[in-house]
This record gives structure tokens, C-alpha cells and sequence, in this order.
């Protein structure tokens, strides 16, 4: 990851309450990392995020279902649904799992949840920033597919 302002938090997933502050250093955890501390979520934000009209990333082990999850704000207009629905089933396993993604009139942007084993490159080797630059790389394809 360049040398970009990053903020990287750890929270508790039921009290929403700060566990840490973390710096780029825990980027090179283990993906693995989620999956061991169940209670916690991984908040990044960065300037390319920003870039991409992404408020901010969450990476989470949901133990309900046994995956990795994304979820992430997106600032586009509402009449990109179809561009958006066409470019996650293009690239998305549906038969396992479906994604979610809901807009929020309110804040203006799409909330999506993406859950990471099943789309495909994914791999649960990967280190945190390497979740991140795969989903960085994700959203950058899905920003250019809704803009053209």
C-alpha cells in the first residue's frame, strides 16, 4: 500500500466500541486474524477508497455463514442499480451465497455486503492488506463498469 493517509481501527462487533487503533504494520496480519477474533471487525479508510466515492471499508469473519465479508459504502446514484446488479453477478458464485446491497436515500450511497469466499481470486491466505488491495482492485473494475 503507497504511502496514503490510512486509517485502520479494530472494533468489538456487538458494543461497536474501539479495540484498537491500528497502524499500517497490522495490514501484514493474516487475514486469518478475523477468523480467530470473532468479535471484531477491521474499519479502513484511505485516500484511494475516497478516489473510488468509498466512505470507508469493513472486513469481518462472519460465523454464522463461515466467510470473510466486505461491506463498504458506494456514492453513486441511485439509477446505477443495474450497472452495479450486472457487474457482482458477473463476477459473483450466486449458487453458494448472494450478495446484499441496499440504498440509503439518506446518506446517498449503495450499502454493500460482499461476501468474500465467493468471488472469484479470493483467497482466505490472504493478509489483510492483500484483502484490501483485492477488494480495492474489485471496486475500482466496478466503479469503471457503472461509469461507462
Amino acid at each position: 500500500m503507497s504511502k496514503q493517509q490510512v486509517v485502520c481501527e479494530r472494533y468489538d462487533k456487538e458494543t461497536e466500541e474501539l479495540v484498537s487503533k491500528d497502524s499500517m504494520e497490522f495490514l501484514n496480519t493474516p487475514l486469518s486474524h478475523l477468523k480467530e477474533k470473532k468479535n471484531e471487525y477491521v474499519y479502513l479508510q484511505t485516500e484511494d477508497l475516497n478516489a473510488l466515492k468509498v466512505d470507508g471499508l469493513v472486513l469481518e469473519y462472519d460465523e454464522v455463514f463461515e466467510v470473510y465479508t466486505a461491506m463498504f459504502g458506494l456514492s453513486v446514484q441511485k439509477k446505477f442499480a443495474p450497472k452495479i446488479e450486472a457487474y457482482l453477478n458477473e463476477h459473483y458464485n450466486s449458487e453458494k451465497m448472494n450478495y446484499s446491497m441496499m440504498f440509503a436515500g439518506d446518506e446517498g450511497l449503495w450499502e454493500i455486503n460482499l461476501p468474500l469466499d465467493y468471488i472469484d481470486q479470493f483467497s482466505e491466505s490472504f493478509t489483510l492488506e492483500e484483502a484490501y488491495q483485492f477488494l480495492q482492485s474489485f471496486i475500482t473494475s466496478l466503479v469503471e463498469t457503472i461509469e461507462n
